[in-house]
């Protein structure tokens, strides 16, 4: 095959390879096969156009400061060149200079080997730049997600320590005035704000990859009462009516207690979320055994309803419909726990009719490996 119709075929096969180490081990590679060459390194360029050695095949894995300043040059003047057994090749994608390609040898090269060492550079510099591209807007997502992250911790934090600046206060108050009524209701929202930050800090525990649950016998029923004694007071102040309830005789089940009580404590908390000045707003939470394996707890609301184009979008990543004061981790850690414990979520809702979230569990918890 003539060079110049291999090369168009070994730039094909640049163009399929979509890792940055196997692509630019193969460029050298194939450059040696038609450039005979002792040694083969290849440099790419930061954004401040200083250069860094990449990759080294039969030579040393660290520039010495003399290729490194005639790499550097060779760099910013733009051009293949030879010089004294070395070639350089810069390499240019759209307009921009990536790195450079130098091969090494004993003797010289020639103009023809210049010409064809340009050619494959040409080939690779185009594919190195997609992939170069790729890995950029990769970082970008994960700088971007974690400032999604952070701006998520932080609103959080910030609901408790409100209630914990309010604990502290009622507090002050009690014991500068010697008030039983505001210390005990300040130590009972002091321990209200631990159990927040310690749930919190759960939720962001659960939906880290190496989490694992901690399955115990659980009570539905008494994790139900102990919902309803937890929000029956912002349901008061809100004046929405709650309806806890369980089907009678409900047996002990399996599971991790403390991850189930979130889940359903989210979707509750979504449920509030859910009324504009309605009169008759109403959430209900019922617990029931499907079958001999199965149960299910259902959040139930007669609030807004959401559209469809809302609702096949809910367990998205931070995905949130609430502005600013919704950060999306609510439906994150409901999703994760009833995956955990192999169960499923179902959504019904209707605009202007309200939602009902459905979680079907299974009685007993099964570990997988």
């Amino acid at each position: 095959m003539e060079p110049e119709k291999a090369i168009h075929e070994i730039g094909r096969i640049y163009d399929a390879i979509t890792d940055k180490s196997v692509l630019i081990g193969f460029f050298l590679q194939t450059v040696i096969q038609f450039i005979p060459s002792q040694k083969a390194y290849l440099f790419l360029a930061g954004p401040d156009k200083r250069l860094w050695l990449e990759e080294a095949i039969l030579g040393p894995k660290e520039a010495s400061p003399q290729l490194l300043q005639s790499v550097q040059q060779a760099f910013d003047k733009g051009k293949p060149s030879v010089q004294k057994g070395m070639l350089f090749l810069p390499m240019i994608a759209r307009n921009m200079s990536i790195g450079v390609a130098c091969f090494e040898r004993d003797g010289d090269f020639t103009p023809k080997e210049l010409e064809m060492g340009f050619d494959f550079v040409s080939e690779f510099s185009g594919a190195l730049k997609n992939i170069l591209l790729f890995e950029e807007n990769i970082r970008m997502e994960r700088l971007a997600a974690i400032g999604q992250t952070m701006a998520m911790l932080v609103h959080e934090i910030k609901n408790i320590l409100q209630l914990a600046k309010f604990s502290d206060e009622m507090i002050r108050m009690g014991i500068h005035e010697k008030n039983e009524k505001f210390l005990t209701r300040g130590i009972e929202k002091l321990g209200k704000t631990l159990k927040d930050m310690d749930g919190f800090i759960g939720e962001i525990t659960s939906l880290s990859k190496d989490y694992q649950l901690e399955p115990e016998v659980v009570s539905i029923p008494a994790l139900i009462e102990e919902l309803k004694n937890d929000l029956s007071e912002r349901a008061e102040a809100v004046s929405v009516k709650l309806e806890f309830s369980t089907e009678e005789d409900f047996p002990e089940v399996q599971g991790d207690s403390r991850a189930l009580y979130r889940a359903i404590l989210n979707l509750v908390k979504n449920a509030f979320e859910a009324f504009k000045n309605k009169p008759d707003a109403c959430i209900k939470v019922f617990a029931r055994l499907v079958d001999s394996e199965r149960y299910e707890v259902s959040v139930q609301d007669n609030g807004a309803g959401m559209p469809d184009e809302v609702k096949v979008r809910l367990f998205e990543t931070f995905f949130s419909t609430k502005g600013k004061r919704g950060t999306g981790l609510g439906l994150m850690v409901v999703s994760r726990t009833v995956n955990m414990h192999r169960g499923t979520v179902a959504v019904e809702s209707q605009p202007g009719v309200g939602t009902k979230f459905t979680l079907t569990l299974p009685r007993i918890f099964e570990k997988t490996e």
